[in-house]
């Protein structure tokens, strides 16, 4: 009873494969958060800025910094941006598209 914590059901943020290097698509979500124009595709080279990391060491970060492939822009016209701090919740890991050389 006391003492003992529920686990908390899974978050769109709780997916597997966010971290530095991995490649991502940047979508809109009902909840707070940027909006981007056409779902901006990029690397994530750092966790995003300390006030949305939490406290330092502890539990994964709720941003990373996105490094884009191409210029992004945000739906009410701000941009072009080629990195962004971006909320965890708005990012979805994408597998790279195969090399077609053989």
């Amino acid at each position: 009873m006391f003492g003992r914590r529920r686990s908390p059901s899974p978050e769109p943020s709780d997916r597997p494969g966010l971290g530095i290097g991995a490649l991502v698509q940047v979508v809109d979500t009902d909840r707070s958060g940027e909006r981007w124009a056409g779902e901006p595709i990029g690397v994530i080279v750092a966790p995003g800025g300390n006030q949305h990391v939490g406290l330092p060491g502890v539990g994964e970060p709720l941003s990373w910094t996105v490094a884009f492939d191409d210029a992004a822009y945000t739906k009410d016209g701000r941009g072009p941006f080629e990195r962004a701090t971006v909320l965890s919740r708005q990012l979805v890991p994408i597998q790279p598209a195969p090399d077609t050389e053989a």
